[in-house]
């Protein structure tokens, strides 16, 4: 407040005087130039004598400039351009302090004590008052959160208030009500409920500073609230909310009565998908069941001491009881269900201290019938992000249909073990620099799924590993992924995930080139990627494929470099600088990897040798590493069918951003015995570098068999490719 003066002096160490033209610039901290007036030299000119200073003074007059941070420079600069001197500034404009109180109340109406969070241009401002809930703010622009759990009789409900544009111009009290929020409606073409993580976050920009609220939870939260708000005016302002929705995984009720709020035990079996009647009766503590007159039946016991476990089920399995209800000692029966581990010896579901005493109840009065459907293989699955631009309406409902969407057909292709799969499709807003607030999910293997993405500016990655994971609640960071993308309303995309073959190789997109840079070989080639283009993932020594991920777990890879025949460098793997003689060579890299593991049955081996010619160049050049895509007709089980003979396709390429290869010659050979034995497949060149291979089983082989593929291109400038997969794919008897 108030004008200002500062001076900047200028030194001349010449042996003659120096006339300076004199310039000057300011723009606020978001990138905004300022009119003329606020920034003012004493003179346009400034001459600095022959070993002497001249000062010049500098008037900042902070009426003609708003609140906020400021940059720029003076430039003085020598008419003959023999001397130009440049001067950083930064100025900080405050407005005028008033007093915010907060005023809250709960959802009944009642004053409570309450800090909500308050932002601004400047970052975020504390409370100087906490007892009364007043800060001492600048005038400007602020925005004010509020937000919890809160538990009721149908649940925990979160609970936002969002007050996106305060103007403070003089002293001011804003109200949190949580009474005036408005549910948060996801309606979906089918029958749907949240499955993992619920997340939402709000964006807020002013004078180009932002900031990201999120908040995520359990899905054991029912209902998502959030406070309605006026058109924002002064800056930038976006609500968000991300939901995953699935077929109900279970869906319980008393024949003739109210629906159960009923949840699976982590290693519960599960019912038959067709629906199950059971007749419900007391059996006492979770401590000392009696299963006497249980058998066949729903035995319904009380867990005081949270013990309930496999101990229990298999007591009850002992004495035919066909399902355990348990109700719980907490007024939820909220648990999370998980595809892997042991199973327990019969269905065990769980409810809430109230719901069970009720059900108690009705079952000492009458016979009660207790009936359970849902399933955990849900046909579709709703990747929704809900986004209000602008303010929060007042009525919040996203309904889910192919004007919002994209449709992507996703198969997961089984590869051994558990047959269920680790997955998860990030989502990320315009304004996010990175992904948060999703966890890990799961999906059955051998399995196709269609799911609705929400399309316009969010993008997303897909990332889906071949075995599921213990810790669901963090980013799943290992596995094949895809290129970061959005979609269109209304585009149909099939996906298949790690379906045969997968091998090392270069994707046609998401991974850097692979060059030549001066004499350095910068290689980039994942180890793995599966029959979708676009589809690749890194594997780390001593640990599961994924980017930076060190897990134990039976997966290996090295790689040899070799020049004119010569060996230049024994490597990890082939994501690696190497630093190369000069001039022309013929090189050769070979990448071996394994993956051998109940959970992985297929391309358990692999050995890759690619051949190509490199020179010293300037600047950067793409390597001619010929890649071989092959395409086998294999089911959900990456099996082909019974039938003796079937034709593989084949495109050679090379990475993107070199012309196609020219004069390809392609060579195929097959194994039933795992590589002991080959023999060649008649191959026909088709157009555009793509090859049919005709592929015959062996007279001697009746059964199931792996078939082990091993495939050798070259094109006419003298680069090659071998590549040998150990049982690529199933070939079913």
């Amino acid at each position: 407040t108030g004008t200002r003066t500062r001076t900047v002096r200028y030194t001349n160490v010449s042996d003659r005087d120096v006339t300076l033209d004199v310039r000057t610039a300011l723009a606020t901290s978001g990138g905004r130039e300022i009119a003329d007036g606020v920034l003012t030299p004493a003179a346009r000119t400034v001459t600095v004598p022959a070993g002497g200073t001249a000062d010049l003074p500098l008037t900042v007059d902070p009426a003609r400039a708003e609140r906020g941070a400021y940059y720029g420079h003076v430039t003085a600069t020598a008419a003959d351009g023999s001397a130009t001197v440049h001067t950083t500034l930064s100025l900080g404009v405050r407005g005028p302090v008033h007093r915010l109180k907060v005023v809250s109340y709960d959802n009944d109406g009642n004053r409570v004590d309450n800090l909500p969070m308050i932002w601004g241009a400047e970052g975020f401002v504390g409370y100087t008052d906490r007892e009364n809930a007043v800060a001492e703010v600048e005038e400007g622009t602020y925005q004010l959160t509020s937000g919890g759990i809160e538990r009721t009789d149908e649940g925990e409900v979160l609970r936002q208030v969002v007050l996106p544009e305060i103007k403070v111009t003089k002293d001011t009290t804003v109200v949190v009500d949580p009474r005036r929020t408005v549910k948060v409606e996801i309606r979906t073409p089918k029958p749907a409920e949240q499955s993992g993580v619920l997340s939402y976050q709000t964006y807020r920009k002013i004078d180009g500073h932002a900031w990201i609220d999120g908040t995520m939870y359990f899905d054991s939260a029912r209902a998502l609230y959030v406070s309605p708000s006026p058109e924002v005016t002064d800056g930038t302002f976006e609500f968000a909310s991300r939901w995953q929705l699935v077929a109900p995984l279970l869906e319980a009720g008393v024949t003739g009565g109210d629906d159960l709020d009923a949840y699976y035990m982590p290693e519960s079996p599960l019912f038959d998908q067709r629906g199950e009647r059971l007749r419900a009766v007391d059996a006492g503590r979770a401590d000392a069941p009696d299963f006497r007159g249980a058998r066949g039946r729903l035995a319904v016991v009380t867990d005081e001491q949270g013990i309930a476990g496999p101990q229990l089920a298999e007591r009850a399995a002992a004495a035919g009881v066909r399902a355990v209800l348990v109700v719980n000692f907490a007024p939820t029966g909220w648990t999370r269900w998980t595809p892997h581990g042991d199973r327990w010896k019969v269905p065990v579901v769980r409810v809430g201290s109230g719901e069970g005493a009720d059900l108690l109840k009705r079952v000492a009065r009458r016979t009660t019938t207790v009936a359970f459907g849902g399933t955990a293989r849900s046909p579709y699955l709703y990747d929704v992000m809900q986004i209000s631009e602008g303010r929060i309406p007042g009525r919040l409902v996203h309904t889910v249909s192919e004007r919002n969407s994209a449709v992507v057909r996703s198969e997961y292709p089984d590869n051994g073990g558990v047959e269920w799969a680790a997955e998860q499709r990030f989502a990320r807003r315009p304004y996010q620099e990175f992904t948060w607030l999703q966890y890990t999910r799961h999906v059955p293997t051998a399995f196709t799924r269609t799911e609705y993405v929400t399309s316009g500016t969010t993008e997303w990655e897909h990332v889906v590993n071949h075995r599921t994971v213990d810790g669901v609640d963090a980013p799943l960071d290992t596995g094949l992924r895809d290129t970061p993308r959005t979609y269109r309303a209304g585009e149909q995309v099939r996906e298949r995930w790690q379906g045969a073959v997968v091998r090392p190789g270069i994707p046609r997109e998401g991974v850097p080139a692979s060059v030549r840079e001066g004499n350095v070989l910068r290689l980039r080639i994942p180890e793995f990627t599966d029959s979708a283009p676009g589809h690749w993932s890194r594997f780390t020594p001593g640990g599961d494929s994924g980017i930076g991920v060190r897990v134990p777990g039976p997966e290996t890879a090295e790689a040899q470099l070799y020049r004119d025949g010569r060996k230049v460098a024994d490597l990890a793997d082939a994501w690696r600088d190497v630093e190369v003689p000069g001039g022309d060579a013929e090189y050769r890299l070979r990448l071996r990897t394994t993956r051998d593991s109940a959970e992985w049955a297929y391309a358990t081996a692999t050995d890759t040798t690619w051949t190509f010619p490199s020179g010293t160049v300037t600047g950067e050049a793409r390597l001619p590493l010929l890649q071989v895509d092959p395409e086998v007709p294999a089911d959900l089980r990456n099996t082909v069918g019974p039938g003796r003979t079937h034709t593989l396709r084949l495109t050679v390429r090379h990475q993107d951003g070199l012309a196609a290869p020219r004069g390809v010659r392609t060579t195929v050979e097959v194994s039933y015995d795992d590589g002991r034995h080959f023999t060649g497949a008649p191959v026909r060149a088709g157009k555009g570098n793509t090859f049919t291979a005709t592929v015959t089983r062996p007279a001697g082989v009746r059964g199931d068999a792996h078939v082990t593929l091993r495939v050798t291109a070259r094109d006419a400038s003298g680069a090659s490719v071998r590549q040998t997969v150990t049982r690529a794919y199933g070939h079913r008897g």
